[in-house]
């Protein structure tokens, strides 16, 4: 349409010309026969379709396989195959030759524009133009261009091809590089690649069974690419669908830069996990700590704490996110018990952690539960039998001992998503917390000073009346006004001591005996999860999810108008009628 109308405004253009407009008339019909093969082009072309929207560079493995295998290819968009290593330097290639073609498209519309408003000069705008490249595109010219995408596994892009990644990261060209992250060379037999976690079997190990698992730590390849200039990073699954698909929209938009989207990938065969438990392994990664999601977005804020974002994980402020273990006691009833998350506890499902387990007797003296045991120093771990609680094929409890890797892969996926709390700013808000407790204790300080002396020049007062009383003295009006005793002045707040929190109390009631009532609407853990989470409780030998209150929550909360706010509209809302 933009095409169109400006080729019929060039073509009144130059008939309004006079005879002395001869060259302009001339160099405006050569203008608009650019237009029009641009217009073309962009109609239909030599395939009817028009040009396409997106251009694929496949790093050869898994995903070139079983994406082009004649005569089926699931690809409506030009599609060529690479070498392992290169995929990014050829989309580079690529986006500069069709970034070059538009240029000259751009080039003419820009000129077409100036001739329409009568300001195009060519001794000023030949030689401005000249030289003109998709770095001066303005965004809407950079919106001509397809998307270039590259595709691979993260042997090509963590591994072989990580150099020429961190290139093309470097370049600030906008291209989008897709990863197919499944922590191992799938392709090849499954050995082990740098994105691979600690403690992980793979089929080409050097020493075979008795090999003890991967040694090394795991390449943060979205943290290295996040610290390039202006790159859009994500590091996601398919399996959180709200956050995969937001954040792939982001990723393909976005044009300052490049741009990666880092995917955990289940490999069933490799991982030794069931083909229908991909997505159920894949969320529980992030759920687990194993693979956290999160992105790193330039356009937000101006410091690093707001460019990152941990939105998607469970309970991110925390070092661990809980679930419910559900299990058949003794006398054969359904129970549950909360359990922490942790790499352990995904490791435990997967085959390729199994020889890290076995069974623990239940006498073992010294047993310790693998989130307290990491928290130890060397000198409290000896001695003690670190484990992880599950089930066996009957759902009965069963202790499991996990062997040093697993140990060492857990304090490694603690420290890396320590560091992804810092970069998200936790840090500071905790700070800024500590900070108001400490003026809000000051203040309560300053207060009951002040009440404090108040009370003792009321004392003062009334024993200087009573003396006059008592001497009989004439008043002179020099006394000091009586004011009105009350009871016994409060006493000091020590220094340092948090502030009393507002009457939380009075904002709603609850009553935990009707936490069986909760029909789980989600209304109260979802819009003020302050005071109220999800948890698994069993009901008639059944087990169901229920809010509750979370213990200790009335008493360490700030009742901020925007929180009273949350407050009506949830107790508005609870279905069951239970919050009021």
């Amino acid at each position: 349409d933009e095409l169109e109308g400006l080729i019929a405004a060039l073509g009144e253009k130059a008939e309004g010309l006079s005879k002395e407009g001869a060259r302009r008339r001339k160099r405006i019909e050569n203008l608009v026969g650019l237009l029009e093969k641009s217009l073309y082009f962009y109609e239909s072309g030599p395939t009817g379709n028009g040009p396409s929207g997106t251009i694929v560079a496949n790093s050869t493995g898994c995903s070139s396989v079983y994406s082009s295998t004649v005569p089926f290819n699931p690809f409506n968009t030009p599609w060529v195959n690479s070498l392992f290593q290169d995929a990014q330097p050829l989309a580079k290639g690529i986006f500069e030759g069709v970034a070059s073609q538009v240029a000259a498209d751009v080039r003419a519309l820009r000129i077409a524009r100036l001739e329409l408003d009568d300001a195009y000069i060519p001794e000023k705008h030949d030689a401005e133009l000249k030289t003109l490249s998709w770095p001066q595109f303005t965004l809407d010219e950079l919106r001509l261009l397809p998307t270039v995408l590259t595709i691979g596994g993260d042997g090509a892009s963590y591994d072989i091809g990580f150099g020429a990644l961190s290139r093309i990261l470097a370049s600030m060209t906008p291209i989008k590089m897709l990863v197919l992250n499944t922590g191992a060379y799938s392709n090849t037999g499954g050995q082990a690649s740098t994105s691979s976690y600690i403690g992980q079997d793979s089929d080409l190990a050097r020493v075979g069974a008795a090999h003890n698992g991967k040694r090394e730590s795991r390449k943060e390849l979205g943290l290295i690419a996040a610290f390039h200039s202006n790159v859009f990073v994500c590091s996601t699954c398919t399996s959180l669908q709200g956050h995969f698909l937001k954040n792939a929209l982001e990723f393909l938009t976005y044009t300052d830069g490049a741009a990666l989207l880092d995917v955990y990938t289940p490999c069933q065969g490799e991982h030794g996990i069931a083909d229908n438990a991909s997505a159920r392994q894949a969320r529980f990664a992030v759920e687990s700590r194993m693979s956290p999601v999160f992105v790193h977005d330039p356009r937000r804020g101006e410091n690093i704490h707001d460019w990152f974002s941990l939105k998607g994980n469970p309970e991110p402020e925390k070092t661990w996110a809980v679930s419910t273990l559900e299990y058949i006691d003794g006398e054969g009833r359904l129970q549950s018990q909360a359990v922490v998350l942790t790499p352990a506890s995904f490791a435990l499902g997967e085959g390729r952690f199994k020889k890290q387990f076995r069974k623990l007797a239940d006498d073992t003296p010294d047993a310790v539960l693998i989130e307290e045991y990491v928290e130890l120093d060397e000198t409290r771990r000896q001695g003690k039998t670190p484990f992880v609680l599950s089930t066996d094929v009957r759902k009965r409890l069963v202790r499991l001992a996990v062997a040093p890797a697993i140990v060492a892969l857990v304090e490694e996926r603690r420290r890396f998503w320590s560091l992804l709390q810092y970069l998200d700013g936790q840090h500071v808000s905790k700070m800024s917390a500590e900070y108001r407790v400490g003026v809000a204790a000051l203040q309560a300080q300053v207060k009951a000073l002040q009440e404090d002396r108040e009370a003792s020049l009321d004392c003062l007062a009334r024993t200087m009346s009573e003396l006059a009383v008592s001497s009989k003295a004439p008043s002179n009006g020099s006394f000091i006004p009586i004011a009105a005793a009350g009871a016994a002045p409060p006493a000091v707040v020590p220094a340092g001591a948090p502030a009393p929190a507002p009457g939380i109390g009075a904002a709603f009631e609850y009553d935990e005996a009707d936490q069986v009532k909760c029909t789980n609407c989600r209304t109260c853990y979802q819009d003020i999860p302050e005071f109220f989470e999800k948890v698994r409780i069993t009901d008639g030998g059944e087990a169901r999810e229920v809010a509750r209150l979370i213990p200790g929550s009335l008493g360490r909360v700030s009742l901020t108008p925007e929180l009273q706010s949350r407050i009506r509209r949830v107790a508005a809302n609870c279905d069951a009628e239970i919050i009021r």
